[in-house]
């Protein structure tokens, strides 16, 4: 192979890699994850679509870096975008990404159209939530 192919070919795991790290060991985000439940809110029953797309904590635990969040939307690769139920004004999509079956991001659009991406996060308990919200 050539030297310019053989790095081609080690961008697309590299990427994945950085998004999987980014989102995991960040600082704010796994300081804040520490002290919310993630798992526990997506799944309780009276969690709504909408509590998860405004609540503060939720957001915070969640939140990908800006330059991550950047990086897997302008991807072809990274997935496949869903707009959301509900969503006001097409603020909030799903990315599923490609591979990760088991995970999901939220997409948010933030004010001044900046969009934040939360996650990675479980598909099924995701999926729930969308179900209800879809009536």
């Amino acid at each position: 192979m050539r030297p310019a192919t053989l790095r081609r070919a080690a961008l697309v795991p590299a990427l994945a890699a950085l998004l999987t790290l980014g989102a995991c060991a960040g600082g704010k985000t796994a300081g804040a994850s520490r002290q919310f439940d993630i798992d526990a809110f997506l799944r309780a029953p009276d969690t709504t679509l909408a509590e998860v797309l405004t609540n503060p904590d939720f957001l915070a635990a969640t939140a990908a870096s800006a330059r991550d969040c950047a990086t897997m939307l302008q991807s072809e690769r990274s997935g496949v975008l869903e707009e959301l139920p509900g969503a006001a004004r097409g603020d909030a999509w799903l990315l599923r990404p490609t591979g990760q079956p088991g995970r999901v991001w939220l997409v948010t659009q933030r004010r001044g159209g900046e969009r934040g991406c939360h996650g990675p996060l479980p598909a099924d308990a995701v999926g729930a939530l969308v179900s209800r919200a879809s009536g």
